[in-house]
């Protein structure tokens, strides 16, 4: 008992809790690319969460491991840390959502009596899944038409939560248990009132940052279009007479109405007659990622909707092919010429690298390539030297700047998938870099690929 007074949560709870953290975080991209996987297939609403409930599957597995009230909470904030340093799209708002989904399954567990019987890993399950539903719509600023098609979307969380998340930690945990290799004893948790103390900092520390932050992000309300890193025009409202435009759009089966101007129209202003290849879009949290000079001049449902007036205006892309270009709190547009690697030498289909043809494949992250630590989009290497076909005998690639070469065995470069072709996209235009997803630089300034 004295020893239990001195210290909660002990090394092995601390170590179990980072683990499960660590693998949640990391596993988070892939887990998001088979809930891409069904949209892209059935296309209705919800179906990006039909996996949500392998969001949550660690965070329950923390519970049944350390067996001790609020280390959910604490595997929570420490995945939502993994989930932002590895690069997650997300942004900032990642760390609130995990700790939302910690914070909830604690709650289950300290309100229901049988804390390990199936139906409270499933309700814990459930409602940890919905919750980041939840929390995106409702602290990303979602409007008003679209909360009911949220609850539906929600409902399919909350069955995948249930099923994938709490009735398979429970199997597991089961598993684990029988051959002895989880302690048997009951959850504990902190006496007295210190335990509602506890998840009551972490409730204040959910609903204040999530107040902060959507307070910090919005706006700005003018949009820097800069071309080579220069601001050669400032869009406001107030400043033009484009036509206003209302339109319903719909992202992952979530329909809504939005007012805007076409995004042609309003780069137009800037550079009118002026070739460009891409146009860069970026947040005020510093997410970023392009869209094509075709797509903006052929897609007539890409919009930049505007809402709130004065200093309380700001902007979000809407109507883009790739669901990543649906930019919110849009800061700068920055315009660059199409800059493509050229490919040579053993392979059978031929054809410069355009990052546009592999914008729906692209992962995020944090890299500094020469202007600081910046986000910045990627594809997988391996991928694009397969689509090429490399012929029987070919061993290596050769990656080459104007001055300098960095050569890797095929067999490397299929066997390291954190190995990327990163789109750079600077002052001097775009160009592209070699470098791994946890940063590893190996070449900047990748003019060309040759294949022997």
């Amino acid at each position: 008992m004295t020893e239990e007074k001195r210290y909660y949560f002990t090394t092995r709870d601390l170590l179990i809790m980072a683990a499960m953290a660590g693998l949640g975080g990391v596993a988070s991209t892939a887990i998001n690319a088979l809930g891409d996987v069904m949209q892209a297939a059935l296309g209705f609403a919800g179906t990006t969460q039909w996996a949500a409930g392998l969001h949550t599957i660690f965070l329950l597995l923390v519970v049944g491991l350390v067996r001790k009230g609020g280390a959910a909470t604490l595997a929570g904030l420490l995945k939502g840390a993994v989930e932002l340093l590895s690069g997650n799209t997300h942004g900032i708002i990642i760390l609130l959502v995990d700790l939302a989904a910690g914070l909830i399954i604690d709650l289950v567990f300290a309100l229901v009596q049988q804390r390990q019987s199936l139906l409270v890993y499933i309700l814990a399950g459930a409602f940890s899944a919905a919750s980041n539903v939840i929390v995106f719509q409702l602290f990303a600023l979602a409007p008003e038409d679209v909360l009911a098609a949220v609850w539906l979307v929600a409902l399919v969380a909350a069955v995948s939560g249930a099923l994938l998340g709490g009735w398979v930690a429970w199997l597991l945990l089961g598993v684990l248990h029988k051959n002895g290799l989880v302690r048997e004893e009951p959850v504990r948790t902190m006496r007295g009132w210190r335990y509602a103390v506890f998840l009551g900092v972490f409730a204040l520390i959910l609903i204040g940052g999530s107040w902060t932050m959507v307070e910090s992000l919005a706006g700005p309300p003018v949009i820097d279009i800069r071309v080579d890193g220069e601001v050669v025009y400032q869009f406001s409202p107030d400043d033009d007479n484009l036509p206003l435009i209302v339109e319903d759009v719909e992202l992952n089966g979530i329909k809504r109405s939005v007012s805007g101007y076409k995004l042609a129209e309003v780069i137009a202003l800037a550079v009118s007659g002026t070739e460009y290849g891409s146009a860069l879009i970026s947040a005020t949290d510093g997410y970023s990622f392009f869209i094509t000079d075709r797509e903006i001049e052929e897609n007539t449902e890409l919009l930049l909707a505007v809402s709130g007036e004065g200093e309380d205006t700001s902007y979000e892309i809407v109507g883009a092919e790739n669901s990543k270009a649906w930019v919110r709190n849009v800061a700068t547009i920055d315009l660059a010429e199409q800059t493509l690697i050229e490919v040579s030498g053993l392979i059978g289909l031929p054809s410069p690298y355009n990052p546009a043809d592999w914008q729906y494949e692209m992962d995020s992250a944090y890299l500094d390539v020469g202007y600081g630590e910046q986000k910045y989009q990627g594809t997988i290497a391996a991928d694009v030297l397969t689509a090429w076909e490399p012929s029987t005998g070919a061993e290596s690639a050769v990656f080459y700047s104007a001055d300098e070469q960095v050569e890797l065995s095929l067999e490397e470069i299929a066997t390291d998938r954190s190995l990327r072709i990163w789109s750079v996209n600077a002052a001097g235009g775009t160009s592209f870099a070699l470098a791994t997803e946890g940063g590893e630089i190996l070449l900047t300034d990748v003019e060309r690929i040759e294949v022997k």
